[in-house]
């Protein structure tokens, strides 16, 4: 199963009411959020895009922090505000603009967000066309004790749809306990540009997330992939997604995969 993103041009409406004491300082509370605010996660996935910050009804609700007073900075491709969790803002109608540094506006729209509910937030497209896509996360529901992961595609331009799959890779045995083999877990199919997978719980270990074009002939454990990479879950209670980003080459590079937490 796969959900596909609400696309929005950027005019967008999210509010953690932010006011910072200077131009760059990183957004403080000026506003206290009422019960029943919504959580938004913001992504900066356009390569070669201008360094930008979010404004939601004339609020800056994006910042990056710099060394001087008077330095003014944005986020740029690869980043993500905040960078882990969510911000937390007021739910309802709102107007939100992605501006440069020099206050033009790259993209814009409007959008109603329910109370309670967790979003991600694009800016998407490519330098020549920008866009905002959204996607409410489902999260599951909190435990402690497990991992949650999904796949999101943001890839602009892609020509074809994408499988996208955790490998935990097999686990010797000890004195203590038995070898564990290698274990396949399908994190979505046909996952076109501005969809995402549900979330798949994994066990720990070591995983290498393997992207492969959908429709053709492919081994998932020695074929070789569009696109991957490999990380080490150790922590349990948390919650992530893996991302491939830019805009599509025949041969992606490490800059155009990337992981990020929810919770």
């Amino acid at each position: 199963m796969r959900k596909s993103f609400n696309t929005i041009l950027l005019l967008f409406a999210v509010s953690l009411v932010f006011n910072a004491c200077d131009e760059n300082a990183i957004p403080e509370v000026t506003e206290n959020v009422p019960d029943g605010g919504t959580y938004a996660k913001f992504f900066f996935h356009v390569q070669d895009a201008p360094a930008v910050n979010f404004y939601f009804d004339e609020k800056k609700v994006s910042s990056v922090a710099s060394s001087t007073s008077d330095e003014v900075k944005g986020n740029v491709y690869g980043s993500v505000f905040p960078s882990n969790a969510y911000a937390l803002i007021p739910s309802g109608t709102f107007n939100v603009t992605a501006r440069d540094l020099e206050g033009n506006t790259v993209a814009a729209t409007s959008l109603t967000l329910a109370a309670d509910s967790h979003h991600s937030i694009y800016l998407g497209g490519t330098d020549e066309n920008y866009e905002i896509f959204t996607i409410e996360d489902d999260l599951p529901e909190a435990n402690y004790e497990k991992i949650y992961w999904r796949f999101v595609n943001s890839m602009s331009n892609m020509p074809f749809a994408v499988d996208a799959y955790a490998v935990r890779a097999a686990v010797p045995a000890t004195e203590d306990t038995p070898a564990e083999p290698v274990e396949i877990v399908t994190l979505g199919t046909g996952i076109a540009f501005k969809q995402a997978g549900d979330y798949k719980e994994l066990k720990p270990g070591r995983y290498n997330y393997r992207i492969f074009e959908s429709g053709t002939d492919y081994d998932v454990e020695t074929s070789t992939p569009y696109i991957q990479n490999s990380i080490t879950l150790a922590s349990i209670g948390r919650v992530y997604s893996t991302q491939i980003r830019g805009t599509y080459t025949p041969t992606p590079g490490s800059k155009n995969i990337d992981y990020w937490r929810e919770r």
